[in-house]
């Protein structure tokens, strides 16, 4: 099963290579493969995402206070929720924890134990399970059912499954987007995508850091060994050492770069196809874009009818309630 696993991101890793191909910096060859669900493709890259969540500042930011501000949000959650029952989505599920604290949010409010079907939604099997093992294990009062999905979790997740999870759940969709996912996307278009296939009745529940001030600063938390923790895997299943490699972060592009220097000449055939590196070259795996709150704003109005924000300025936090 792990040599199966290995083989498939070998293959994803290095079609993903021959797709985007590589540009010129500083006169060495940078490949990029930040497509984010190539980061969740076995159990080992899950278990790192999982393990990086829990760094400090990660998990202060992304977990205690996104929970904090669904507490102090649950009034305006549970007005636009109503008390129907619902199809809870859980895009880019991760363990699921946060699922259940919003759940238990809403149900405080409501005073009602609104009857709910939970879908995580993830590129991973090992973190759709986990999810609702978690789900199941908080032991909440409401009638809960369960279906899962795999997908790539891109601004489009919801064109393939949306008819699925009406049929088998309910008419009202309340879509999860936390942890600061739409960070590692271009906003505009994965907010055009995603709200173009809510219903009138969904609501989109959006947690995502905002910056306050300069937009790039602080590259040293980005160089925290828990990143390179987690996207060392990739190298694994290309059949790279991480000793041959040198992990770093940098501003570039407007956004933060997360990338592997190489330090070694290094060959491969794929598909008849010879991918040369040599030592200087750049492996860039994951991006984040810093967004301020200004620019949630704006491409709410552009696609959202009705939207609410939550801002915590000190943590750089924003918590929006959207619908179409």
């Amino acid at each position: 099963m792990v040599a199966a696993q290995n083989l498939w991101l070998h293959d994803a890793l290095y079609n993903a290579f021959m797709k985007n191909g590589f540009s010129k910096v500083n006169g060495n060859k940078s490949w990029e493969i930040t497509d984010l669900q190539l980061l969740f493709l076995t159990p080992d890259l899950s278990k790192g995402f999982l393990q990086m969540s829990e760094m400090p500042l990660y998990k202060k930011q992304a977990f205690d206070l996104e929970i904090k501000m669904i507490n102090e949000s649950a009034k305006s959650l549970a007005k636009e929720i109503d008390k129907e029952p619902f199809n809870l989505v859980d895009i880019w599920c991760g363990s699921g924890l946060k699922a259940v604290e919003f759940i238990k949010a809403l149900n405080k409010s409501t005073g009602k134990n609104i009857a709910l079907n939970y879908c995580p939604i993830n590129p991973s099997s090992y973190l759709c399970d986990l999810a609702v093992e978690n789900f199941k294990k908080a032991n909440l009062p409401n009638e809960i059912s369960y279906r899962s999905f795999l997908s790539s979790c891109d601004g489009s997740v919801m064109r393939d499954i949306a008819h699925e999870i009406k049929k088998i759940g309910y008419k009202k969709n309340v879509l999860l987007l936390l942890g600061s996912v739409l960070a590692c996307y271009e906003i505009n278009s994965y907010l055009f995508e995603i709200s173009r296939e809510m219903k009138k009745e969904d609501v989109l529940v959006l947690g995502n850091s905002v910056r306050f001030g300069e937009r790039l600063v602080e590259i040293d938390k980005y160089k925290d060994k828990s990143f390179h923790n987690w996207f060392k895997h990739l190298l694994y299943g290309m059949g790279i050492d991480e000793k041959d490699v040198e992990f770093d972060a940098r501003f570039g592009n407007s956004r933060v770069e997360f990338f592997y220097k190489i330090k070694k000449n290094y060959s491969k055939n794929v598909n008849g196809k010879l991918i040369v590196f040599s030592p200087g070259d750049e492996l860039v795996v994951a991006a984040l874009y810093k967004y301020y709150a200004h620019e949630f704003e704006k491409f709410c109005n552009l696609y959202f009818v009705d939207y609410n924000i939550n801002l915590n300025k000190a943590g750089g936090y924003a918590l929006l309630i959207c619908k179409k």
